[in-house]
C-alpha cells in the first residue's frame, strides 16, 4: 500500500459563521475561502479529495502537508477565520470511481484505511 500524507481541516465555529452572516454572505465567504485554500492545495501538491468547511486532502509528502497547513492558516486570518488541522502519514488504499458514477455525484478519487480516521480524529484533538 502506498503511503501518503492525509490532511483534514475544520473551520472553527463555522455553523455560527453561518448564523451571523446569513446564507448569503456566508456564501460569499465560503467562496472565498475555498478559493485561497484551493491556490495552496495546488501549491503545495495536494489533491482534493472532499469538502465541506473544511477539507480531506491528500499529500505524496508530509512536508508538503505541513507547508499548505501552515499557509493556510495565515490565509484564513485575512478572510478572519481560524481552522483546526489534523495530518497523519500512513499506508492509504486509493479507490478511482467510475465515470458514470462520478457524473451522478461520487468523488472522482475514494480514500481507504485506517489512516483516514486516524487523521480526522488528529484534527478533532487541534486547538
Amino acid at each position: 500500500m502506498p503511503v501518503h500524507a492525509l490532511l483534514f481541516s475544520d473551520v472553527v465555529d463555522s455553523t455560527s459563521i453561518v448564523e451571523r452572516l446569513g446564507d448569503t454572505a456566508a456564501a460569499a465567504l465560503w467562496t472565498e475561502h475555498d478559493r485561497l485554500a484551493r491556490a495552496l492545495i495546488e501549491r503545495h501538491r495536494g489533491r482534493e479529495i472532499d469538502r465541506s468547511d473544511g477539507f480531506f486532502l491528500l499529500f505524496d509528502a508530509c512536508a508538503d502537508a505541513a507547508a499548505f497547513a501552515a499557509d493556510y492558516h495565515t490565509a484564513l486570518r485575512s478572510l478572519q477565520l481560524v481552522a483546526r488541522v489534523g495530518i497523519h502519514h500512513a499506508p492509504v488504499t486509493l479507490r478511482t470511481n467510475p465515470p458514470e458514477a462520478v457524473a451522478r455525484g461520487a468523488k472522482p478519487l475514494e480514500v481507504e484505511g485506517l489512516a483516514k480516521p486516524l487523521a480526522a480524529r488528529v484534527m478533532s484533538l487541534a486547538r
